[in-house]
């Protein structure tokens, strides 16, 4: 079974052209919205809670979690609860990027996120216009900026605090399935990538940004099927 699992501030509809695609290969699959989990403390944990929970609803044995963004850091957390019943985690444009997944300080938290605190609307439709390919933009940012900006600003906040406290560095150890991601090459930046993720297998795409599952939608599935065939033999 397959869980695909959305980044921040995100919808499962941004997995429309994968949904169909997969099953279509034969494979199970559910994409999971997070924006029903229940706040009970550290949003990473919380999320990871709701994805394992929608894996014991369907009783798999064997569980391939693909997480985009934020998603990516979820997946992490609900491979180490799954144990050996995760048999891959794939990420989207996510993992390598210090600025976001190797941990911060409460000060840098609260500076990050006073900028979403005082205009949240706007402050999420700039970030998605710089995270998109401007090749891509006419047909996937307004949606995508729109849908984002009309997340609930209290309950991103707190995710969004929780995204920039998580370590990758202390977490990855942890899980013991194999790790891949598909992340952007046109956002890749060597000065900012997190040390010590050598056990995790990068992938680059080409002109496409932060969601190449939607500005990509064919190619991106392309890699993806290969990446699940290759890493799961029947």
């Amino acid at each position: 079974m397959i869980l695909l699992v959305h980044g921040w501030c995100c919808i499962p509809g941004f997995w429309r052209h994968q949904l169909g695609a997969f099953a279509a290969r034969g494979y199970d699959v559910a994409a999971i919205d997070l924006r029903r989990a229940r706040r009970r403390g550290d949003a990473i944990e919380d999320f990871a809670v709701e994805v394992v929970a929608a894996a014991d609803a369907r009783h798999p044995r064997d569980i391939v979690l693909i997480g985009h963004s934020m998603g990516g850091p979820v997946v992490i957390e609900a491979a180490i609860r799954l144990g050996s019943r995760c048999r891959l985690v794939v990420g989207i444009d996510t993992f390598t990027d210090a600025a976001f997944y190797a941990g911060w300080p409460p000060e840098e938290i609260a500076r990050r996120t006073e900028a979403f605190a005082s205009d949240f609307g706007g402050a999420m439709r700039a970030m998605v216009d710089r995270l998109i390919a401007p090749a891509n933009k006419p047909r996937v940012l307004p949606w995508v900026a729109e849908e984002m900006a009309a997340a609930d600003p209290e309950a991103a906040l707190w995710a969004l605090r929780g995204l920039l406290a998580w370590d990758i560095g202390g977490r990855l150890p942890a899980a013991r399935c194999p790790i891949e991601t598909i992340n952007s090459a046109w956002l890749d930046s060597t000065r900012n990538k997190v040390p010590g993720l050598d056990r995790v297998r990068v992938h680059t795409m080409e002109d496409v940004g932060h969601f190449p599952m939607l500005e990509a939608p064919e190619r991106f599935n392309a890699l993806a099927l290969a990446i699940l065939e290759q890493s799961l033999p029947a």
